[in-house]
């Protein structure tokens, strides 16, 4: 394992996108040192805001102490495994594969992804799988779990991939979705699915307020539920929607956008 260490907090936001496990094997010790990153303006050595020890060749990097500091931790990554406590905005933005673990992430979180896996096991902040401005794609792969709550927009723009939080979203969870899956076990703010297209929606509560451009379809038990929720039980996520005799409430919508997505609340 190759540990980074933050050595001190700064005020001053640390860009950091790059220093993954896939493209540190063939460095030295010394190399690693000596990669540049951001601090500001300015680009700076590594190792003279970390302390590095460990082994480049392992397959994983943790960075230790309060990273909230630090952005774009596991950018970019297409193999391996990164491990971090709290870290700042755009963590796991573009990834492609490899797995990434955090205690708490800030927004942009998994922006833009296209593989592997994030897992939060805290809170993470708005635009988690999204799309950055002026892009037309959120995530197109990949997996994000958060065992925490999220905030807004979360999936804005997603094409592929699962979104999975045990906890509450804000506003507008799914808004212009294309396709793939958000599971909201908490619930969701207002807004919800705003504008999708096609895609999948399950929120865990009755207490949602839809969109007018959503209508009632049907009251049934979805079948792919339980190989989802067999599939999320490894995370620790819990639900009453895995009772198997809970029914739901399928809406589909936006109708304003073609009325392809579909929305699922439980009955009461």
């Amino acid at each position: 394992m190759l540990t980074l260490a933050l050595r001190e907090p700064s005020r001053i936001p640390i860009e950091i996108e790059g220093i993954t496990p896939d493209r540190l094997p063939a460095l030295s010790l010394n190399a690693v040192c000596q990669l540049l990153v951001r601090i500001g303006n300015r680009a700076v050595p590594l190792g003279e805001l970390f302390t590095v020890d460990g082994d480049p060749a392992d397959a994983v990097v943790r960075f230790c102490g309060n990273l909230e500091c630090v952005k774009g931790i596991g950018a970019d990554m297409a193999s391996g495994r990164i491990v971090a406590e709290q870290v700042g905005i755009h963590a796991g933005a573009r990834m492609t594969g490899g797995t990434l673990e955090l205690a708490s992430a800030g927004n942009w979180l998994g922006a833009e992804m296209r593989g592997g896996r994030i897992v939060v096991n805290g809170n993470a902040g708005n635009s988690v799988g999204g799309a950055y401005l002026g892009s037309r794609l959120g995530m197109t792969g990949g997996e994000i779990i958060v065992l925490g709550n999220a905030g807004d927009e979360v999936g804005n723009r997603m094409r592929r991939g699962l979104i999975a939080v045990n906890g509450t979203c804000g506003a507008f969870a799914g808004a212009s979705m294309i396709a793939g899956s958000l599971f909201a076990l908490g619930g969701v703010g207002e807004r919800a699915g705003a504008g999708m297209k096609r895609g999948t929606i399950v929120v865990g509560t009755p207490d949602v307020e839809l969109p007018q451009s959503f209508r009632f379809s049907c009251e049934y038990r979805p079948s792919f539920l339980s190989i989802y929720f067999q599939y999320l039980a490894k995370f620790n996520l819990r639900s009453p929607l895995q009772n198997p005799s809970q029914m739901l409430r399928c809406y589909r919508g936006d109708l304003l956008t073609g009325g392809h997505g579909e929305m699922f609340v439980p009955v009461q």
